[in-house]
């Protein structure tokens, strides 16, 4: 991909998780599933925020004020957006901002399928994705023996007994993106021996591999009873 193009999708995605965390923090609420519940439960297609309008359409938002226009597509689990070629151009052009060159719908989108060719990118729901490389990633040292497994999110937590499912997510979870403390929706994990903490690790739906996620998201279903989304 153009290395212009790519800081221009990355800058985008940027904006758009740092507009999204502003609402958070102003309807006082902690992750994008909750805004979504908040969203569904006051059926509002508009809302203002800090001088910002945020409207919402189909699937996504546009967010605008006299400085700033995004427009976008909610992305699948904590993700804030994904890519949809279209939006991305519509917010090239109306936007304030000067970048490098124009690049319309059809550039983008061209430009995102030879990245998943390439295994840059892959695409999910008709949106499309950065893949986190390799080198950006480590391998966990998840400990070989512990008998309680503790998920903490947000002031809750849960202590699971050692079993099968929980082995499955620790086998599933080979790599980890070296990032993962930056996540903006984030669960600690904790293993316990003999009652003693012995090792511990954050974790998203982002940082995770996605057949660790489909695990975890098992565990955090039927076993902590939490309502999720991905």
């Amino acid at each position: 991909m153009d290395k212009d193009l790519e800081l221009v999708i990355k800058e985008y995605i940027t904006s758009v998780n740092s507009v999204c965390n502003i609402v958070l923090k102003e309807l006082k609420l902690n992750t994008k599933f909750d805004f979504l519940e908040y969203k569904a439960k006051h059926r509002q297609m508009e809302l203002e925020v800090k001088g910002m309008r945020f409207i919402f359409h189909g699937r996504g938002c546009i967010a605008t004020n006299d400085e700033l226009f995004l427009d976008w597509d909610f992305g699948y689990g904590s993700r804030w957006c994904g890519i949809n070629p279209w939006l991305l151009a519509e917010t090239l052009e109306h936007g304030t901002k000067q970048y490098v060159k124009p690049y319309s719908a059809k550039q983008i989108e061209q430009a995102c399928e030879e990245a998943v060719l390439k295994n840059e990118m892959y695409i999910k729901y008709d949106l499309y994705y950065f893949k986190i490389p390799i080198s950006d990633t480590f391998e966990p040292d998840f400990p070989k023996e512990f008998d309680v497994f503790v998920i903490e999110h947000y002031g809750l937590k849960w202590k699971i007994p050692r079993n099968k499912v929980i082995d499955k997510f620790l086998r599933k979870s080979k790599r980890i993106w070296k990032g993962h403390e930056k996540g903006a929706d984030l669960y600690t994990l904790s293993f316990l021996k003999d009652d003693k903490e012995i090792y511990s690790i954050l974790y998203d739906d982002i940082s995770y591999p996605e057949n660790a996620v489909k695990v975890m998201k098992e565990i955090l279903i039927n076993i902590c009873k939490i309502k999720v989304f991905w």
